[in-house]
């Protein structure tokens, strides 16, 4: 039996991001490659006979109650699954910003069942994990992967990357929080058409991502003005390729042609920047930039 175990719970990042109209059920379908980064958050357990709960880091000052409790709802709908009642004291160390549209929230829940698989010795292999955490949220089953991959459905079809490269970027966030809800209002009032899905990639993956939306990136920009000025700004630094909003926002990304532009770009940025790697595929092996 293990005492401690550690999980990364890197970010997560939108790549391109393609979203239909509504479904009667009011969820909205979508098509999205993504990738994560080798920056997150760390979720660290150890055995306890209780579910306990500790944070800590910087983000953790704006962390909502709803969200730190994500990680104790993955921890207890890991133990009605496998039908046991042990315990564990689960401290997260948090990094990413809060509503940022980097998933936090969904690595973190999906760094737990990860870290609480271990601990608890039930092994189950990352597809019946990634099937539990359909329940906990749209992105938790990608976050479970925590590798480049395509989600569809509302995020529970998840088809893995084989082979995908590596790039050096910048997250930047302008310092507000965006409610997903609140975006996704914004997209719903464009009656939106249905969801048509991406075609397959080209070689040239840069030239292909220029051409894909993130379909969430104008309603955010009404939400919140903020984003367009951090998408600008991305778009005028030395090496950028590709300028993108992550997700539902706020948060924004460039991919850089060299690690040494990337790390001009996130010194001079005025607010929150960090260099990045993001997260690529050989050989069945997450590599990074």
């Amino acid at each position: 039996m293990t005492d401690t175990l550690i999980e990364f719970a890197p970010a997560k990042i939108n790549l391109s991001l393609r979203v239909g109209r509504a479904r009667e059920d009011g969820y909205h379908p979508l098509d999205s490659l993504v990738t994560f980064a080798d920056w997150g958050d760390t979720i660290t357990v150890r055995e306890e006979a209780a579910l306990l709960m500790s944070m800590g880091g910087e983000a953790a000052v704006d962390l909502e109650e709803e969200e730190s409790n994500l990680v104790l709802q993955a921890a207890r709908v890991l133990q009605e699954a496998a039908g046991i009642e042990r315990g564990a004291v689960i401290h997260l160390q948090k990094e990413i910003p809060v509503a940022a549209g980097l998933g936090g929230g969904s690595a973190d829940a999906a760094a737990a069942l990860r870290a609480l698989n271990g601990l608890w010795d039930l092994n189950w292999p990352l597809e019946k994990l990634a099937e539990l955490a359909v329940q906990l949220g749209a992105d938790v089953p990608a976050c479970i992967y925590s590798r480049p991959l395509r989600m569809r459905g509302i995020g529970e079809q998840i088809d893995l990357v084989e082979r995908f490269p590596a790039f050096p970027a910048v997250i930047i966030n302008p310092g507000v929080p965006v409610s997903t809800g609140e975006v996704f209002k914004a997209f719903d009032e464009t009656d939106p058409p249905e969801l048509r899905e991406a075609k397959g990639r080209t070689p040239h993956i840069i030239d292909w991502l220029n051409r894909e939306p993130n379909d969430l990136e104008r309603p955010a920009k009404r939400v919140e003005p903020k984003i367009k000025k951090a998408l600008h700004w991305l778009d005028q630094q030395k090496g950028v390729e590709l300028v993108r909003m992550s997700g539902s926002g706020a948060s924004c990304f460039g991919i850089f042609d060299t690690d040494e532009n990337a790390e001009l770009a996130a010194d001079s940025y005025d607010g929150f920047a960090v260099e990045v790697g993001l997260g690529g595929i050989e050989g069945g092996e997450v590599v990074w930039s």
